[in-house]
């Protein structure tokens, strides 16, 4: 199945084709279709994931935040979920990145390279660093090859990881540098590290007090769901 490319954000009607038949859809079977879509996006990535009174506001405010209709969110900034061990952080990440997936494969044929996101971990990261140097990040600072990004558990990492003994903060380096292009590509993070003061400790006081210009601060309460 796909759907036309010609289908609207406001959802008016849109017409596929599914085993050589055409059909049409209204609007309220398009808003079903894709809220349908994104909560299997979570459960392919947790198959124990389940709507409940803890998540189901935040799930709305996702969903709106990916069609730009949240009040909460804006969807120009990317999202920094944090809270404790085991609450869902980087299960709504990868879900939101398989959602995204989705609708750049039935909406846009898979062509609509602003779509989605690439996701990786503050630990990848810092390996990269050490294994290739600056070569090995650039996927993620020079705009050239730069694409969208979420980065699980932020602060996990060692604070100076080193390359042939040249050492840097190297998620530091990468928030830095992806501040200045914040209008043009979106960084997400997971982290159990309370933005408002422990930021300034592991990442300066430059990143700190930029957090709440490049991401949606979301913090997410309560016991491991593990």
């Amino acid at each position: 199945m796909e759907l036309s490319p010609q289908e609207s954000n406001q959802y008016h009607s849109v017409k596929f084709h599914a085993k050589g038949n055409e059909i049409a859809w209204n609007e309220n079977q398009i808003e079903y279709f894709w809220k349908k879509e994104f909560i299997n996006s979570m459960k392919e990535v947790e198959p124990r994931f389940t709507i409940d009174e803890r998540n189901k506001v935040l799930l709305s405010e996702l969903y709106n935040y990916v069609w730009e209709r949240s009040k909460l969110l804006d969807s120009s900034k990317g999202l920094l979920l944090w809270g404790p061990l085991g609450v869902g952080k980087s299960v709504l990440i990868k879900g939101l990145q398989r959602y995204l997936g989705k609708i750049n494969r039935f909406r846009y044929g898979c062509n609509n390279d602003k779509i989605g996101f690439k996701f990786t971990s503050a630990v990848e990261i810092s390996l990269l660093y050490a294994e290739k140097g600056m070569n090995g990040i650039s996927q993620f600072t020079d705009r050239e090859c730069m694409c969208n990004l979420a980065i699980d558990e932020l602060g996990r990492e060692p604070s100076d990881s080193k390359h042939y003994g040249t050492g840097i903060n190297v998620v530091q380096t990468i928030l830095q540098l992806r501040y200045e292009v914040r209008r043009d590509f979106v960084t997400h993070v997971t982290t159990n590290i309370e933005p408002n003061v422990a930021f300034g400790n592991k990442y300066g006081d430059y990143i700190a007090d930029r957090v709440k210009e490049m991401f949606n601060v979301v913090e997410i309460k309560g016991d491991s769901r593990r």
